[in-house]
């Protein structure tokens, strides 16, 4: 029996032993070499990650299912700034003079609900006391007599869809009210940009401010709810929180040292800083000042500047985008800045879109500004220091058309005209009563013809951006100068893109007219950027220079004149004193 036992066991043995063995032998053979490294997907660095928006949020809501805001304007305290009534509130206006002028603010119970009123589990609804703030927004719209306000959430009324500020559009001077909303849902499909959420809001409020209003809500009609850009829109989009943001007031991207300073320098002002460039974000600048040194510094090639500080998908969407959309307010104004921590990258982010596609409005109305010419197409933004070297450059000219030939499957009249169907089945409702048809400014009728010409507006801003390329671009002319023998003229040289020789019709004339009977003295089709002519009499005059290239094709100097008429494009004005001294308009 042992011996059997033992038997048994060595085969046992035996049988671990060769397993042990074929198992080292398929481990082996299985076992990858070291040369079969698994595949991993590069990552980007920061700076070359570019900008990608999140599609989730903008699928969480329908913008024309119609959300109601009830507010109570309440008379708050002087500690906070927040003792004003309504109709302070209501008298604030914009002085672009006066920067230091504050916003005129009220406290607010600010609630969310439907037709019947607020709803439990939604913003205020239990609040007894204030749990905002209310003031006017907006820069021209506060001459309006329709307003726009923001709405601020205090820290303990908790957030409405991830916002703390919410602004509220009237958009006084867009008959349709849905320009905005189209901006920005087809900006959503834009790459290497990311877009805003905005919402259709029927606003109720309760001023308790005055003793003598009726008690109630009374109807404030129809706004557009737009998500204000801030450190909570940059979080919610899944970009950096404490990236540098910039809102850009009037800013053609120049150095601007009088008004762009660190913000530890002795004469840092911060109201001149947010002349040119609002911060929304904390930081001592110095980021954004080392970018626009770069963008204004020639001796550093604009390709150097480009990869160091820009993302060349977003720089050539964010133009193809709003050359598309016909939108002539976003070369100097009506967009953001934003940087990411740690990163020297700068992106572009897009800021109202209510004045786009209005070319058929505006001429129906009476209201054609197409007398500036440059406002058509690549020239509109030939102003702005980095387009302007950015556009010298072919390489980056032929990304652009690419990106424009792109994106017009984007901005088509096909999905205008969808879009634009299905916004009108709340739009129109409020436009056809009170208050908002008060405010609406044009017939029924004046607004129908607008509705039919805004989609073919697409092909039209298409045709404006292709015929800009074929013109010289505009040029600013400088201050007229007395001289010895007379006065002298001086402009800049106007570029054309295909290098084909550009020459100048200089005219003076007694009026901006410029009629026949008024010209005082004209050269035309000279060489050179300088003109001089004997002195005129004391008097009033202006003068202007048109470049032709040779192919033809005109174009005038940024340069716009006002008078009682409006502005006159294309011209300056300047008056020869009784001693012969010239005095420029500014």
């Amino acid at each position: 029996m042992k011996i059997a036992r033992r038997a048994v066991a060595a085969a046992v043995l035996l049988c671990v032993l060769l397993a042990g063995c074929a198992r080292e032998d398929m481990a082996e053979e299985a076992a990858p070499s070291a040369a079969a490294a698994v595949a991993k997907i590069a990552q980007p660095g920061i700076g070359g990650s570019g900008l990608r928006d999140d599609p989730v949020l903008y699928a969480a809501y329908d913008p024309t299912d119609v959300v109601c805001f009830y507010i109570t304007v309440l008379y708050g305290s002087a500690a906070d700034g927040t003792d004003h009534t309504f109709e302070e509130v209501n008298a604030y206006r914009y002085v672009e003079e006066m920067p230091e002028e504050g916003k005129v603010l009220a406290n607010a119970i600010f609630q969310v609900g439907d037709e019947s009123g607020p709803l439990p589990g939604e913003v205020g609804y239990w609040a007894t006391g204030p749990n905002a703030t209310i003031n006017a927004r907006g820069r021209s719209s506060t001459e309006a007599a329709q307003k726009s306000y923001r709405i601020s959430l205090f820290d303990s009324a908790g957030l409405w869809r991830g916002q703390r500020a919410i602004a509220l559009n009237k958009h006084p001077y867009d008959p349709t009210r849905l320009r905005n909303m189209l901006y920005f849902e087809l900006l959503q499909d834009v790459p290497g940009m990311v877009s805003l959420r905005t919402q259709f809001v029927h606003v109720y409020i309760r001023d308790a401010t005055d003793p003598e209003a009726p008690e109630g809500f009374a109807d404030y009609g129809l706004f557009t709810q737009v998500e204000l850009p801030n450190g909570r829109y940059l979080r919610n989009h899944g970009l950096s929180r404490n990236g540098d943001l910039y809102k850009a007031n009037f800013c053609e991207m120049f150095r601007y040292p009088d008004n762009l300073k660190p913000a530890d320098d002795p004469d840092y002002d911060a109201a001149k800083f947010a002349e040119i460039l609002e911060p929304k974000s904390d930081g001592d600048h110095r980021k954004l000042l080392r970018m626009l040194d770069a963008v204004n510094d020639f001796s550093i090639p604009i390709e150097e500047v480009v990869a160091r500080h820009f993302d060349l998908d977003n720089l050539t969407s964010y133009l193809a985008f709003n050359l598309l959309m016909g939108n002539p307010d976003s070369s100097s104004q009506n967009y953001f800045l934003y940087s990411p921590v740690n990163s020297e990258t700068w992106y572009y982010i897009c800021w109202d879109g209510d004045g786009s596609l209005s070319y058929g409005e505006s001429e129906l109305l009476g209201r054609d500004w197409t007398e500036d010419e440059w406002r058509l197409g690549i020239s509109n933004y030939w102003g702005v220091a980095l387009f302007n070297r950015l556009l010298r450059v072919k390489a980056y000219r032929d990304a652009l058309d690419e990106k424009v030939e792109a994106l017009r499957s984007v901005v088509s009249p096909e999905r205008i005209e969808a879009l634009v169907s299905r916004y009108r089945e709340v739009v129109d409702e409020y436009a056809h009563r009170m208050p908002d048809e008060i405010g609406l400014e044009v017939s029924f009728e004046d607004l129908e013809a607008i509705y039919e010409t805004l989609p073919g507006d697409a092909d039209r801003a298409y045709q404006f951006y292709r015929e800009s390329l074929l013109e010289p671009m505009p040029f600013y002319m400088s201050e007229v100068y007395a001289g010895e023998e007379g006065l002298e003229l001086y402009w800049d040289a106007a570029y054309d893109f295909d290098g084909e020789l550009v020459r100048y019709d200089v005219q003076v004339a007694r009026d901006w007219t410029f009629d026949e009977g008024g010209i005082v003295w004209q050269s035309l089709g000279q060489s050179l950027a300088s003109a001089a002519l004997p002195r005129p009499e004391p008097g009033e005059y202006y003068w202007r220079v048109v470049a032709e290239n040779k192919s033809g094709r005109r174009q005038g100097a940024f340069d716009v004149v006002w008078s009682a008429s409006g502005g006159h494009a294309g011209m300056r004005r300047f008056v020869v004193r009784p001693d012969g001294t010239v005095v420029n308009d500014s």
